[in-house]
């Protein structure tokens, strides 16, 4: 068929459609088409009968506005906006008479004459109401939920969406779904202002909820989030409820509107006092058109600088290490000041039971923050919504507590990056068959899995795996004995043969451990072995005084993971030497370094958008990671937002730590073969 006639018979069949539904409304109203009220055939019947029509509408006499924008849709040479208004006030007035199966059918109509319609919260609420008056709450339900998916839908659909759909939510007492959707939906305002009119309409939102619904959604309001949005608002409503049966509560709606206005993650923070003070209606209704306050927030950053914040012990047991983290740090921020970059480095104690008070209170320009050192300063940030309002690269080798590449990311090195760097060489020279001889506490077995996991999983084969007391030294020879399968040379007990059935052994245990079994191995004449160590040697070795005292000669054949080398040829770090020599702050190390990469790895990555997607974080942060010459070992990004550090293999040596290339490698590899075979 023709297009044109396609058109054309396209045309017809909705022609039709109305046709029948307008007699159908002649019908239903004792009205015949050949009676006073017919469809208009004149552009003055037109006119005529839409006057008519507008009247009965604004006089709210929804049965003959109905009939009347019927007649109009059936009529002929009705200009497309003529149609459109007629449809949708046909549709509405249905709603208003309960007629909700022409409402839907109005609706569907609607959408035909104009497809953009259906992008709009009004037309998605019209349905919504229709599928819940006739008994469709799950359909309802469904519809309202894919809204919040669908891509491109505008913020004000899907904020609307989301606050029928929390509603919904409470009213099945499904509250954490309830106050999760909100608070997704709060962290995708486009900006501010945008956040804050989101704001006021939950405060209406929650208002007009029946006590039951809210009761439910108090269930999920703790001390950890009670100024994070929507938990504040919840539980500000509570008071406000309160307040009204009984004045004499006003004291505690007073204490907590003040607290959510020193320290709050909304992006309004006088919207609590401005209830309690003027009203629910009144505080929130144009709230869109209001010029947001700054509120108490900390200095603001300056134009054409970068803002970093560090989140950082100052005192305890890590507060020397995070005292070479700021050194490190601050050495970057010196050096980029020397080129013409200003860097506004701010930080934050996390010994300070207000931490998350001061961050609160960071201007959001402040995206990026480095840390927190360790877990038990994570555990509030999930609950404090700042993982939606700014980027964390943590300074730990795992998250606990958060999905990292969505939630978090790291900095740091892994256990996994361990086992990988000593296990990359040996598997590439030839080397197959391991075994792993491990401590018996929490990290020896965790890097024993690990190892043997990836061993298998690379190619390898895994010969034993074979755990000691930490605290019973004398047991050590006889289990070293059986796995490398000695046996007496003479009667003397004193000389041995060993015939292991393992090319390397991974010994996961601190350097003293380490030496003391490497001993052990060479009574039983299993020194032809290639040793495999944890990071934990090279952190003792690059250590520029204090080093351990152990034996060279025990190590010829052991290899170990770092993410520092002293001697590197980085000019990075020959900066960060320089800088920290200048301040009289001593030789770097893995710690300085970590924090002198960081602020330049910011400086890198420029100015991150408010509400970029993680997906766009990790290649952010994969770039930049590209594009800088390390100190330290480098750190990429995977798409997924993993991080990865490529650490440095290094040989226990007399000088502490000696790097070790392939080259290097197969020299060892082939001693240890020479010894094997004489």
């Amino acid at each position: 068929m023709p297009q044109r006639s396609l058109h054309r018979t396209t045309a017809l069949t909705a022609t039709c459609l109305l046709l029948g539904l307008a007699l159908l409304l002649s019908g239903c109203t004792g009205m015949s088409m050949f009676g006073k009220d017919t469809p208009p055939s004149s552009p003055q019947e037109l006119s005529a009968m839409q006057a008519k029509a507008d009247e009965a509408w604004n006089a709210r006499k929804y049965d003959r506005s109905m009939q009347l924008y019927g007649l109009i849709l059936s009529g002929e040479g009705v200009r497309r906006e003529a149609k459109l208004q007629a449809m949708e006030r046909y549709t509405k007035s249905a709603i208003s008479m309960g007629k909700y199966a022409e409402a839907l059918e109005g609706l569907d109509n609607w959408a035909t004459m104009d497809p953009k319609v259906k992008s709009t919260w009004e037309w998605n609420n019209l349905a919504v109401l229709c599928w819940s008056a006739t008994g469709r709450e799950r359909q309802a339900e469904e519809h309202l939920a894919k809204l919040l998916q669908t891509k491109g839908a505008s913020f004000e659909l899907t904020g609307q969406a989301s606050l029928e759909l929390a509603k919904r939510y409470a009213g099945r007492n499904l509250a954490s779904q309830a106050a999760q959707t909100l608070f997704s939906q709060h962290r995708k305002a486009p900006d501010r202002k945008q956040r804050a009119a989101y704001e006021a309409d939950c405060a209406r939102m929650l208002a007009r909820l029946e006590q039951p619904s809210l009761s439910a959604l108090l269930t999920t309001v703790s001390d950890a989030n009670r100024v994070v949005f929507p938990y504040n608002l919840i539980a500000f409503e509570d008071l406000r409820r309160a307040t009204v049966a009984n004045p004499s509560e006003r004291a505690r709606m007073q204490a907590l509107a003040d607290k959510l206005t020193q320290s709050s993650d909304l992006a309004d923070r006088t919207l609590p006092t401005r209830i309690m003070n003027n009203g629910l209606d009144a505080a929130t209704t144009g709230s869109v058109d209001m010029p947001l306050p700054s509120g108490p927030q900390a200095d603001a950053l300056k134009p054409g600088t970068v803002g970093v914040a560090l989140l950082l012990p100052q005192t305890g047991a890590l507060r020397g290490l995070a005292g070479k983290v700021q050194a490190g740090a601050k050495a970057a921020q010196a050096i980029a000041a020397a080129q013409g970059l200003q860097i506004d480095l701010r930080i934050i104690n996390s010994d300070d039971p207000g931490f998350i008070d001061q961050l609160h209170a960071l201007p959001p320009e402040f995206r990026l923050i480095g840390g927190p050192m360790h877990s038990s300063y994570f555990k509030g940030l999930p609950a404090s919504g700042e993982l939606s309002r700014r980027v964390f690269l943590t300074f730990m080798p795992e998250l606990a507590d958060a999905e990292e590449g969505k939630h978090a990311w790291r900095f740091f090195w892994s256990a996994q990056d361990e086992v990988n760097t000593v296990l990359a060489m040996p598997l590439e020279a030839g080397v197959k068959r391991f075994a792993v001889l491990y401590p018996e506490n929490p990290k020896g077995e965790r890097l024993a899995k690990l190892f043997s996991g990836s061993v298998s999983g690379r190619g390898g084969e895994m010969a034993a795996m074979q755990a000691y007391p930490t605290q019973d030294q004398p047991k050590w020879g006889d289990i070293v004995k059986t796995l490398v399968r000695a046996v007496p040379k003479g009667t003397d007990g004193k000389s041995f043969t060993a015939r292991p059935d393992f090319q390397a052994l991974y010994l996961p245990d601190d350097l003293q451990n380490a030496e003391h079994m490497i001993g052990q191995l060479q009574f039983y004449d299993a020194d032809s072995l290639i040793i495999l160590g944890p990071a934990m040697w090279s952190e003792a070795l690059a250590v520029a005084t204090k080093r351990p005292t152990f034996s060279p000669a025990r190590f010829r054949f052991a290899f170990c993971s770092g993410a520092w080398w002293p001697e590197t040829p980085s000019k990075a770090a020959a900066q960060l030497k320089a800088a920290l020599a200048k301040d009289k702050l001593g030789d770097p190390d893995f710690w300085s370094a970590l924090g002198f990469d960081f602020v330049r790895l910011a400086a890198q990555l420029g100015d991150l958008p408010q509400d970029a997607a993680p997906s766009e974080i990790s290649m952010r942060l994969a770039q930049a990671s590209g594009a800088m010459e390390w100190s330290m070992a480098p750190i990429t990004w995977d798409g997924a937002g993993q991080a990865k550090m490529n650490m440095f293999l290094f040989r226990p040596s007399v000088e502490g730590l000696a790097a070790v290339d392939k080259e290097g490698f197969a020299e060892r590899l082939a001693a240890v073969r020479n010894k094997t075979t004489q």
